[in-house]
């Protein structure tokens, strides 16, 4: 939804966009690749490969990967609670 807001300096009508309510606010930081790959427990590769395919949120921002600590949460709550690994060794953390 927009509303239209006149500027009282020139007179101007500019456009302004609602935040829909169920988006997450930032909080106090975003947080780095290397954070959230740190917080994920995998590699910042593996969290890119993550973002390539859509399961983590994240943007550019500056030329540098960001994310919201909201954004991992929810991919760390939509994950299978196991993982195939084929070939991997299945005692590891």
């Amino acid at each position: 939804m927009t509303q239209k807001v006149e500027n009282p300096n020139r007179g101007v009508m500019k456009t302004l966009k609602e935040v829909p309510a169920k988006v997450p606010a930032i909080g106090d930081r975003l947080l780095t690749l290397t954070e959230a790959a740190e917080i994920l427990r995998l590699s910042t590769r593996t969290v890119r490969e993550y973002v390539g395919r859509g399961e983590i949120e994240g943007r550019i921002i500056g030329g540098r990967w960001r994310f919201r600590r909201a954004d991992l949460d929810v991919f760390f709550e939509n994950a299978p609670h196991e993982w195939d690994f084929a070939g991997k060794d299945s005692n590891r953390d």
